[in-house]
């Protein structure tokens, strides 16, 4: 299966909820989709890793370029609803640290709204 990012908002959060797994092969797939679905006016940006069964190392570094620039006064990135397999790449990594996780989504967009 093709990697895809599926997009909707809630609450003034953006929301990618990517599909299918992520490798060194189409980490590129992965970036380009993230940035198509980001707006400059957009503030809060979660992605929702329920139906990615793999991550990859260089996944994982879209995903801090990403982080990167939400990472101001103001603006807000999250990632939530981790697969066991996705969670012990972030764990060993060391990127749980880094980013906020969040077991659901309801809890996600409840922390994010608040600020």
């Amino acid at each position: 299966m093709d990697l895809q990012v599926n997009w909707s908002q809630n609450d003034g959060i953006v929301i990618a909820r990517p599909e299918g797994r992520i490798y060194s092969s189409n980490y590129l797939d992965w970036q380009t989709a993230l940035e198509a679905g980001i707006g400059p006016e957009d503030t809060a940006l979660l992605v929702d890793f329920t139906k990615v069964p793999y991550l990859s190392s260089a996944g994982l570094r879209v995903l801090l370029t990403i982080a990167k620039q939400f990472n101001e006064p103001g603006r807000a990135f999250a990632i939530c609803q981790l697969p066991r397999t996705v969670r012990k790449v972030l764990s060993a990594s060391g990127f749980d640290r880094v980013v906020t996780v969040y077991d659901s989504e309801a809890e996600a967009i409840a922390a994010i709204a608040e600020g």
